[in-house]
């Protein structure tokens, strides 16, 4: 089924324990990792639901964006005016990339605003 994953894990049982594991298991014609995901979904059931996580500060996040971009920028062009030094093409080609996602970004906060 999807959305099932394995947790791999060991148990400590003795030997009388183990015993009555198989036992159990021969009984109901099922394996262990059936077992152990009946007894941990029942056990689920009857839990408290983790807290839902807080709300995202999109206008934090973005701000958060445009100061690292800028300060990108900021460093990228200053190799772009090296005058001992002509840019290669592909620091012309992330200057611009950059100051267009810099653009966007600055449309999406005033949107959100």
């Amino acid at each position: 089924m999807s959305g099932y994953f394995t947790i791999p894990t060991r148990f400590r049982l003795t030997p009388a324990q183990r015993e009555q594991l198989n036992w159990l298991l021969r009984e109901r014609d099922i394996e262990l990792d059936d077992l152990i995901t009946e007894l941990v979904t029942d056990y689920l059931a009857g839990q408290p639901l983790p807290p839902a996580a807080p709300p995202v500060d999109r206008h934090s996040t973005i701000r958060e964006q445009l100061r690292l971009r800028r300060s990108q920028l900021r460093m990228l062009r200053a190799q772009l005016h090296d005058p001992h030094n002509p840019p290669p093409d592909w620091l012309r080609a992330m200057v611009a990339e950059l100051e267009e996602e810099i653009a966007r970004l600055e449309l999406e906060l005033q949107r959100e605003e």
